[in-house]
């Protein structure tokens, strides 16, 4: 064997080790592309029930942090998250808390504003190849500072600068197809719209999970003053 196909046989060998490897790095094992160890299924429907059943809870002051993993199951084993939120980095809005679920329940993607991006949509399809998740969540916020930021440019500002600027470019589209004298909390709503819509839009993957009847993707948004998290219709695959 020439050295040259010494470290072609070597590079390729280590190719696969890092792929098989990944599983595991997102805390992930094979017991995780199988099912749950406990055989349950949670469809699409009922996690989307169970989310809402925990924002009534939040709201009224009943938390109990609920949780939906296989009892007995140590988190080094794996994770079995009932849903996938895509919300906003904003420090008053946590998923766990305002859907009043325990640890480990939820596969939490979050970024200022909520969008959707290369990273994100990897983090997704991780989700729903590896981990089996069926139910996608994009949720927006009241008040949302990224939004807000978007507002100002749309209405004549300037760009805030950096890299703030990239967010602003991706909500913008939502707020640009909105009539003039719309509020903040219709641009936060339509926001949170367009991202599950691209979700979709720009993964295969998902793409074949949702055509196959395997993925639900919504989006929402939550009320900071009444704590109530508004859901709105699924998001469809656009035709080619």
């Amino acid at each position: 064997m020439t050295e040259l196909n010494r470290r072609d046989v070597l590079t390729r060998a280590s190719l696969i080790a890092a792929a098989t490897m990944i599983p595991v790095a997102f805390g992930a094992t094979a017991a995780d592309a199988e099912g749950r160890p406990d055989g349950k299924k949670i469809s699409p429907e009922s996690a989307l029930k169970a989310l809402k059943s925990g924002n009534l809870r939040h709201r009224h002051g009943k938390s109990i942090r609920k949780s939906y993993a296989p009892k007995g199951e140590a988190l080094s084993k794996g994770q079995w998250p009932i849903a996938a939120i895509v919300g906003c980095a904003d420090s008053r809005v946590h998923p766990d808390e305002i859907f009043d679920i325990a640890p480990a329940n939820l596969f939490v993607v979050r970024n200022a504003g909520n969008v959707i991006d290369d990273d994100v949509l990897g983090s997704l399809e991780y989700a729903v190849e590896h981990l089996g998740v069926e139910l996608i969540v994009t949720c927006g916020h009241s008040l949302c500072g990224a939004v807000k930021a978007t507002e100002a440019v749309v209405l004549g500002g300037n760009l805030p600068g950096g890299h703030i600027n990239n967010l602003v470019e991706k909500i913008r589209p939502a707020l640009d197809a909105l009539p003039v004298g719309h509020t903040l909390q219709q641009a936060v709503t339509a926001n949170s719209k367009q991202s599950a819509q691209r979700a979709l839009n720009d993964s295969e993957i998902l793409v074949e999970a949702k055509l196959a009847g395997k993925l639900h993707v919504v989006s929402a948004t939550y009320s900071l003053v009444n704590k109530k998290v508004y859901f709105y219709n699924e998001a469809t695959v656009t035709p080619a």
